[in-house]
């Protein structure tokens, strides 16, 4: 694991990654080992300034909670799906894995098959494969 790294610059940037979870707790330490391997990173406490801060950030990984209060993930996944050009997204859940089951279904009827899968909580280490190597964990 490559913990400890310093801050980079915007030249070293590795990309843009905007998490939206209402656990910030949860969340926190993926924010900064995101930080520490180079991404910049954002966070949103709930879904329903997702689309406004997805044109202004413009995100190349976008880092979902399925259920959330108000807007949750299933309603984040439905705008990213209306994207041409879509980040690298990956949901997490903590809940029972058949929710994330159906929200795989789901995804799928809306050409979003390259979504990746995290349970809550999240392994930190498989969490940094996925980012260094967006097609691990699969």
């Amino acid at each position: 694991m490559t913990r400890g790294r310093s801050r980079v610059t915007a030249e070293q940037e590795q990309g843009r990654i905007l998490f939206v979870d209402d656990e910030p707790d949860v969340v926190e330490p993926l924010v900064e080992m995101a930080r520490e391997l180079g991404f910049a990173a954002m966070l949103l406490q709930d879904g329903a300034a997702f689309e406004a801060t997805l044109a202004d950030f413009r995100p190349t990984h976008v880092v979902v909670d399925l259920v959330m209060p108000q807007i949750d993930g299933i309603d984040v996944l439905l705008s990213l799906s209306r994207l041409a050009a879509r980040p690298h997204i990956i949901v997490m859940t903590g809940y029972h894995w058949g929710v994330m089951e159906s929200a795989r279904i789901l995804a799928e009827t809306h050409a979003l098959s390259d979504l990746q899968w995290l349970r809550k909580p999240v392994d930190l280490d498989l969490f940094e494969t996925m980012l260094l190597s967006p097609k691990a964990g699969e």
